[in-house]
């Protein structure tokens, strides 16, 4: 299912897009989805680092949020420089939902 949003864009901003769809060979709504749907993964990664950094939730939740495996949750939390506080405990936790 799809709804119809409608928003002010500055010119400036508008002329943009159409420069990055002229480039991608795509219409202005293509590109519009396209920017939209990465700024909401990006504002979804954000929240999800945030959450594990202030141990609202667990590595292994903050992979499963993501979509991406234990190791990569564990890379991406070393690119962002973020100490990783890990407890032997919250390791069984996380072992729990691998598979075996």
């Amino acid at each position: 299912m799809t709804a119809t949003v409608t928003t002010r864009v500055a010119e400036e901003v508008l002329r943009q897009i159409d420069e990055f769809s002229a480039d991608k060979n795509m219409d202005r709504a293509t590109m519009l989805r396209n920017l939209i749907e990465h700024g909401l993964a990006e504002e979804k990664r954000k929240k999800v680092l945030s959450d594990y950094k202030e141990r609202k939730i667990s590595l292994q939740r903050a992979a499963e949020l993501l979509g991406i495996h234990l190791v990569e949750m564990l890379e991406l939390i070393e690119r962002e420089g973020i100490y990783i506080d890990y407890t032997a405990e919250e390791l069984r936790e996380d072992l729990k939902g691998l598979p075996r």
